[in-house]
């Protein structure tokens, strides 16, 4: 640490924050530059705004209830609510695809658009939602960094693996658990189990921090709204 007697440059905190954030970029230029063939507008745009309101509904809770809203459990109502919220709005394209695959089989009984076009779609929409939420990541951690280097570098680090590696398309997630419903059971209830345990109110808001402070209204908030529009979608 810097002191009267010891000078610490600026790289000495600043590699390892671009080091941590990394996997981030890394991803996001791999979808932009390998992957996304096209970008789904209106289904990131959608799920974007359906966060924003969520995470507008939590902070307007937040500062109407203040040190009230930990022990509430009207808070866990508000949360979940704005949670399912986000994923009903992700997997709405997802229902839409069905539906159209549906219609399009009726009129021309061939299996191939039934197993192939719907879910060549949807990856396409999941691909452009990951990578937007790389990007917003990226972009609220940047200037957190610079500003409170000791929460901005744990929580990128928190956030970089489970944006980056730990979201797998939904074409991959059917090879592995093709066949298998036991394990697609599992792996939906640890989602969901990581998710709860994680979410604000359980991790953060009564045990680290003593209130719903501006970095768990504007940068937790948000990018745990998306991981769960990413995994549950």
């Amino acid at each position: 640490m810097p002191s009267p007697s010891k000078f610490v440059s600026h790289g000495e905190y600043l590699y390892p924050a671009i080091l941590v954030a990394l996997p981030m970029v890394v991803r996001a230029a791999t979808l932009a530059l390998r992957d996304l063939t096209r970008f789904r507008f209106g289904y990131v745009g959608a799920v974007l705004g359906t966060a924003c309101v969520a995470a507008s509904i939590i902070a307007f809770w937040a500062a109407v209830c203040g040190d009230e809203l930990r022990a509430s459990w009207i808070t866990y109502v508000v949360f979940s609510l704005s949670y399912m919220l986000v994923i009903l709005t992700a997997r709405r394209e997802h229902w839409t695809d069905r539906k159209g695959a549906d219609d399009a089989n009726e009129r021309t009984n061939q299996r191939k658009t039934q197993q192939h076009a719907p879910s060549n779609d949807f990856d396409e929409c999941r691909k452009s939602l990951r990578f937007v939420s790389c990007l917003v990541g990226i972009y609220l951690h940047a200037p957190l960094l610079l500003a409170n280097y000791s929460l901005g570098f744990p929580s990128s680090a928190f956030w970089s693996p489970l944006l980056a590696t730990l979201v797998l398309s939904p074409s991959r997630m059917r090879d592995a658990i093709s066949g298998n419903r036991a394990l697609s059971i599992v792996a939906l209830v640890a989602k969901c189990v990581f998710l709860i345990a994680t979410c604000p109110p359980a991790l953060l808001a009564p045990r680290v921090f003593r209130t719903y402070t501006p970095y768990v209204l504007g940068v937790y908030a948000p990018l745990h709204l998306l991981l769960a529009a990413l995994w549950l979608a």
